[in-house]
């Protein structure tokens, strides 16, 4: 049986107004393939799309012309023409009411629901992927998590071979030090699958102009590369818009042969500061060999005009302290060129795993932080975009957002999570990196 479920609620927004916002171009024109191999309506749901008897569908199994008429999908679409919520749409939908933004997409109303057949299906292909090539990654970032890293798992795995008691504590933590620790050893590599590889890039070559690729890491991941090597060899990367979601410590000389052809591309860079910061954060990542990478992309968008970088830092509290460098950075980067060629995307503030929320950092280093950044108020005032998540995270750090007994647990947390990390590592330590963290957190937990 299919389990798509339809939640009927009115969405209020904050003045009381009800606001029915239950249509959502994504399920018309959008696929996502998660990094397990199953297939989504959207980034923003953790429903996976299933078959008449509830089984997933999943890449090595389902073809994804089938997939799109599949029952799930017209089922999604007909209640959307119908005006009802989907229980996959919850989190945009408890986001509006609210009164925030969501990523429900709520573009072409009319003419995507005229495209509609009477029992859901559609006769016109999709145009829009975002595309997980598994999880193989060479990075353990520290907000990362294994469901898009593999590293990280195998990591902790190490150190549990060592140290049992810090393994079961993990597990028992989840959400606190590490995401998902349900399946610290999983491994997503459905798309070395020769059949279904074959299959998925011959799709994206012949149906999808807009491509988002994310991994893992896509350029440490062949067969990223054999796509765009198959849609360079068959004259589509022409029709393509295609962002690329990288940490920037590889990338492929054949990017001077295929960029250039796609009608443009952006390079979403993942970059949390400076130097020893992000090296740290992005273990075991080389700041030199990124700002290498960096400049050869911003080289080749200089030199055919067709593409953009956008910087995407992961705010927390291992480089709250260095936000306002690293955004000068950036805009120094950029060499006057910036909010064209090169933007921000919205700086999020890492939420999980919760010891990599500055809202767990003692009370006295959030204000020293903030007042290190509220100096640079007036520098970013021209720049729009950064002013505004700027000031935000200014004011988020002056705010006390934890209970007394929940912070000090979570700063115990975060001290022994990364001493043991650290220790394990032989590397960089948070204690040299940030000696005045390791002070008022002395002193908090006391």
């Amino acid at each position: 049986m299919n389990k798509m479920r339809t939640v009927y609620r009115p969405v209020i927004s904050r003045v009381g107004w009800p606001m029915p916002k239950t249509y959502c171009a994504f399920p018309f024109t959008h696929q996502y393939v998660h990094m397990s191999g199953s297939v989504r309506l959207c980034c923003a749901t953790m429903e996976n799309a299933t078959d008449k008897r509830g089984n997933r569908i999943h890449m090595n199994n389902d073809s994804l012309q089938k997939t799109w008429n599949s029952d799930y999908m017209k089922q999604a679409r007909l209640k959307m023409k119908n005006g009802e919520v989907l229980e996959a749409c919850t989190k945009c939908v408890d986001q509006e009411a609210r009164g925030y933004k969501s990523m429900r997409n709520p573009s072409n109303k009319e003419e995507n629901l005229e495209k509609v057949n009477a029992d859901g299906s559609m006769e016109v292909m999709p145009h829009s992927m975002e595309l997980h090539f598994g999880n193989v990654c060479n990075l353990k970032c520290k907000m990362c998590s294994q469901d898009y890293s593999n590293q990280i798992g195998k990591e902790i795995l190490q150190i549990g071979k060592k140290d049992k008691d810090f393994l079961d504590w993990v597990y028992k933590q989840s959400g606190n030090v590490n995401n998902w620790t349900n399946n610290l050893s999983v491994e997503y590599t459905w798309f070395q699958n020769e059949k279904t590889k074959s299959r998925l890039i011959e799709y994206v070559s012949k149906h999808i102009t807009e491509l988002t690729v994310i991994g893992g890491e896509p350029t440490v991941i062949p067969e990223f590369y054999e796509l765009l090597d198959y849609c360079y060899k068959n004259n589509t990367l022409k029709d393509k818009v295609i962002t690329i979601v990288t940490n920037l410590t590889n990338t492929n000389p054949k990017m001077t042969q295929w960029l250039p052809k796609m009608k443009s591309w952006t390079i979403w860079a993942s970059l949390d500061g400076i130097g020893d910061t992000t090296e740290y954060i992005r273990y075991p990542s080389n700041f030199n060999k990124v700002a290498e990478n960096l400049t050869y992309y911003k080289k080749l968008l200089t030199e055919h005009g067709n593409g953009k970088i956008t910087f995407s830092p992961a705010v927390q509290l291992l480089n709250i302290h260095q936000l306002d460098e690293m955004l000068k950075w950036f805009i120094d980067f950029s060499d006057g060129a910036w909010g064209d060629t090169f933007n921000i995307s919205w700086m999020a503030q890492v939420w999980y795993p919760r010891i990599c929320n500055y809202d767990t950092a003692p009370r006295e280093y959030r204000l020293m932080v903030a007042d290190k950044l509220e100096k640079s108020v007036e520098y970013f005032k021209k720049y729009d975009r950064i002013s505004l998540f700027y000031n935000a995270q200014i004011k988020n750090l002056r705010a006390d957002q934890l209970d007394r007994f929940t912070e000090v647990n979570l700063q115990k947390m975060f001290i022994r999570y990364n001493d043991t990390q650290d220790k394990h590592r032989k590397s960089n330590t948070w204690r040299v990196l940030l000696p005045y963290l390791e002070e008022t957190l002395t002193n908090s937990i006391k």
